[in-house]
């Protein structure tokens, strides 16, 4: 194939023209935003994959589909040998602060 014709062009995040074969894990992301708006039980999805298949792309469509649903929605990267209470703090401190400008 033709490098400069390639539709297959990996980059930390870039979008693709089309999210081709990804409709399956969408869906189900779509039916557990659903599920828990309704107060219901969702199944956890877990993205999984090589270095450049399209995880940070994919995540970031779902987040914009649960911020297009009302839900308040962060992506924070975890790290090798970071705790999770320090991942979060500033995520939720920086929510949390945006949440009480707007309800003033």
């Amino acid at each position: 194939m033709d490098k400069n014709t390639n539709p297959f062009n990996p980059g930390a995040g870039v979008s693709p023209p089309e999210l081709a074969g990804r409709s399956e894990v969408l869906e189900t992301a779509n039916t557990a935003l659903a599920r828990i708006k309704r107060g219901k039980h969702a199944k956890s999805l877990m993205v999984l994959g090589l270095r450049g298949v399209g995880k940070t792309v994919l995540l970031n469509q779902i987040k914009d589909r649960a911020v297009s649903q009302g839900y308040l929605a962060e992506m924070q990267e975890a790290h090798d040998g970071a705790e999770l209470k320090q991942l979060l703090i500033p995520v939720l401190r920086s929510r949390l602060l945006f949440h009480c400008l707007m309800s003033s």
